[in-house]
């Protein structure tokens, strides 16, 4: 991978948060188990993949939504535990009054997870030692992501952290980018987004003006038109 950055040329450096630097993933599967088992759900569901496979399936068209601004957070958020329920025979009221509950315990669990993808810390420190400044942009909740970032130990490394929940603008919405710009002093030139959605971080970031590099361990976008990277190790040598 050769270098494709330097401090000069593009000084802000700025990440999405889950699944690119918070290993979202891993962490929500062991906290919907934790979940499974503090409600009783097994009662509702047959075994807790079951229960994970129902949730992940309405969280994840929720969140598409929320992303198009489609939805409102407190809908996402309600939704994604009240229709997995009542798809699993729970009575309507009974599923509104857990998801309030499961809300909150899910939430809370989340944030005190620490477990980030491999490679986060030394690239982290990687760009901090080349002299490059550090942001992020997230479409997560305000508190949750703050937890998540005190949680795992990887504040410390961030000059700038822009939630869509501080300004009621989702990514890919260019006003979001424009909005960490003018908040951090960056330029769109001078930016560079890690993140690892095509969709909200790496066509929003090229719609409003700045570089792009897209993080797909999994090779589901082969096909992206953007550097790509398949490890964080490797993004790492980007930045020279």
């Amino acid at each position: 991978m050769r270098c494709r950055f330097t401090p000069e040329s593009t000084p802000w450096v700025w990440f999405d948060l889950d699944d690119t630097l918070w290993d979202f993933r891993g962490n929500s599967h062991v906290c919907l188990s934790e979940v499974y088992g503090e409600f009783g759900l097994e009662r509702y569901f047959g075994s807790v993949d079951r229960w994970r496979d129902s949730y992940h399936d309405v969280n994840h068209r929720l969140w598409d939504m929320y992303n198009r601004a489609e939805i409102s957070g407190a809908v996402l958020r309600m939704e994604r535990f009240r229709l997995p329920l009542v798809g699993a025979g729970c009575t309507d009221a009974e599923a509104r009054r857990l998801s309030l509950e499961m809300d909150g315990d899910y939430l809370g669990r989340l944030g005190s997870k620490q477990g980030l993808v491999p490679g986060a810390v030394e690239l982290l420190g990687h760009i901090r030692g080349k002299g490059y400044r550090i942001g992020m942009l997230s479409n997560g909740f305000r508190e949750v992501q703050h937890d998540k970032l005190r949680s795992s130990g990887i504040g410390m490394y961030f000059d700038c952290v822009v939630l869509s929940d501080d300004i009621g603008i989702n990514k890919p919405d260019a006003r979001i980018y424009a909005y960490a710009c003018s908040v951090s002093g960056a330029v769109p030139g001078g930016s560079v987004m890690i993140g690892d959605n095509p969709q909200t971080d790496i066509a929003g970031a090229l719609a409003s003006g700045w570089e792009a590099v897209l993080f797909d361990p999994d090779g589901r976008f082969p096909d992206a038109g953007v550097d790509t990277v398949a490890s964080l190790c490797e993004a790492a040598m980007m930045f020279g």
